[in-house]
C-alpha cells in the first residue's frame, strides 16, 4: 500500500515524463527533470522567473518544460509554483520549515539536503529516471 504522498508523486512524475513528439502524439517516458524550491526562491521576479524564462528564451528548449517538476519545499513556495508551472510537487518534511535560506553545512542546511536525497531515491525507487539542477 503506497501512501498519499507516494500516489501524489507518481502521479505528478507519469504526467511529466510523458513526452509530445514534434506531429502532437504523446509517449511515455521515464525521465524528468527535477528542481527544488521554497519560499525564499520563489517571489515574482525572483530566480524562480529567471529560470522558467531561460526555457521558454533557450534555443529549442521550451518543450522541456513540460518534463519538468518543480518539488516546493514549502507551502508559500507550493502555492507560487502551481500560479505559474503545471508539474508541481509538495514535498512534506513535518515538523521542519525549509522556507527561508539555509547557510552551507548548518543544521538547517544538512537535513534539507538529506531529506533532498531521500527524495530523489524515493523517485528512483518509483522507477523514474530524471535530471537534478539547482535553482
Amino acid at each position: 500500500v503506497r501512501s498519499d504522498d507516494d500516489q501524489e508523486l507518481i502521479k505528478v512524475l507519469r504526467r511529466a515524463s510523458t513526452l509530445t513528439t514534434s506531429r502532437g502524439s504523446s509517449i511515455p517516458s521515464k525521465t524528468v527533470i527535477l528542481t527544488t524550491l521554497n519560499s525564499a526562491w520563489a517571489g515574482p521576479g525572483s530566480i524562480l522567473d529567471l529560470f522558467l524564462e531561460s526555457f521558454r528564451a533557450g534555443n529549442g528548449t521550451q518543450q522541456l518544460m513540460d518534463n519538468l517538476v518543480i518539488v516546493s519545499l514549502d507551502h508559500k513556495a507550493h502555492q507560487r509554483c502551481r500560479e505559474i508551472h503545471r508539474h508541481c510537487y509538495a514535498m512534506a518534511t513535518p515538523g521542519v520549515n525549509f522556507t527561508g535560506d539555509a547557510f552551507f553545512m548548518t543544521e538547517e542546511y544538512l537535513l534539507m539536503m538529506w531529506r533532498r536525497i531521500d527524495f530523489l531515491a524515493s523517485v528512483l525507487r518509483h522507477g523514474f529516471d530524471f535530471v537534478f539542477t539547482v535553482i
